[in-house]
């Protein structure tokens, strides 16, 4: 029977990357756009709201509001985060600054930020909004419409913006509310009835047994996704006449970003890789392989292939034997080269012009897993 990924990949969307020229679509002088706020953290961490609001107006003085949900989706995901009650009507300025209160659930404390974004942040927020992107798989330039906040423990605050599971881009990952000293009654009436006492809200059970696991310390879990290197995707055929499939190749990375590898544009030096899937062609037959590394080996890998120096020109390298049923995989940065042995790979096979519904599990080295989604710890 065949498996579901319910992954951000190509079977529904194919993510595109932030062009770099990107003047085609006209938006080059543009000065106010259409888009939406969202807030979201990483699955296992999640946070409570009071309120989050972000202003926008050419002086900042308008706002658009989330008001008393609980954020969990992930790192720069909106799906099913909590939305807006009063969305920008039309085309309006680039997000100018945040004013949010929350819980952190991992750290049973309760933060405020109230933040106006820094000139370089709002020029990256314009030059992004100006430049969309282009989508071999729509055929189209796309322009950015979600504006996204993700809260990480210990106050951090990354910025996104994103449009769908089509694409997205970290803005910025180095803001940080405050702890306030904010009483529970004060933060929600409501909270304070069932819970009284900030602890007692955090003390889930199962959550808890989570943190004691892994642990919510930042620095060593999100300062990694952080990280970037100078590194490029190499996929290598024994089969020489196989075709690797063009805007069918989506990385999704540990720090939230999303890339079809394809698209016009780049990352300036992508992070770890997280999940990948590409599609490739052979003998009339379309295989479409999903990648699930295993975080610990892949920032085992980096850090002794790179040492401490990113900028180093490397490759992530998956060579597919003409079978279409062996991999191997390596970093190699050099004259150094580290074979990742514990990536998750799961491959489907269907012919070029069958439906998705026909297609069925080729290749399966993790059957012991089930339909078990493999995620990093924080994303």
């Amino acid at each position: 029977m065949k498996k579901i990924y319910p992954v951000v990949f190509i079977l529904v969307f194919c993510v595109t990357i932030l062009s770099c020229k990107g003047l085609s679509n006209g938006n080059n002088m543009k000065t106010k756009f259409s888009w939406d706020f969202y807030v979201s953290s990483p699955v296992h961490y999640s946070s409570e709201l009071k309120y989050a609001k972000a202003f926008y107006g050419d002086k900042g003085e308008e706002t658009v509001d989330v008001f008393d949900e609980t954020a969990i989706a992930g790192l720069g995901n909106v799906t099913a985060t909590p939305f807006s009650v009063n969305p920008p009507q039309g085309e309006v300025s680039i997000p100018k600054g945040i004013d949010m209160v929350w819980v952190s659930i991992a750290d049973k404390k309760i933060y405020r930020a109230n933040i106006k974004f820094s000139q370089q942040i709002q020029n990256k927020l314009l030059k992004a909004f100006r430049e969309g992107f282009y989508s071999h798989w729509r055929e189209s330039n796309m322009d950015f419409n979600e504006f996204n906040v993700t809260i990480l423990p210990k106050g951090h605050l990354w910025l996104y913006l994103g449009i769908g599971n089509l694409r997205r881009v970290l803005i910025c990952d180095s803001l940080r509310g405050e702890e306030t000293h904010m009483t529970l009654k004060e933060f929600s009436e409501g909270f304070y009835n069932a819970f009284q006492t900030v602890d007692s809200l955090c003390s889930d059970e199962k959550e808890n047994s989570f943190f004691n696991e892994h642990g919510s310390e930042y620095d060593k879990i999100w300062a990694f996704y952080a990280q970037r290197f100078n590194y490029q995707f190499d996929i290598q055929f024994e089969n020489k006449q196989t075709e690797l499939r063009k805007g069918r190749f989506v990385i999704k990375f540990a720090n939230g970003e999303i890339l079809n590898h394809d698209d016009p544009g780049y990352f300036e030096q992508p992070s770890r890789p997280n999940k990948m899937e590409f599609q490739w062609i052979t003998d009339g037959m379309l295989y479409t392989g999903h990648f699930y590394f295993d975080e610990e080996e892949m920032k085992k890998a980096f850090v002794e292939v790179y040492g401490n120096n990113p900028t180093q020109a490397g490759k992530l390298i998956i060579q597919i034997s003409k079978y279409n049923n062996w991999f191997d995989i390596y970093l190699e940065v050099g004259a150094k080269k580290y074979k990742l042995k514990k990536t998750k790979i799961h491959v489907f096979k269907q012919g070029v012009n069958d439906s998705d519904d026909r297609a069925m599990v080729f290749y399966d080295n993790h059957p012991q897993d089930g339909n078990d989604i493999f995620n990093f710890i924080g994303e």
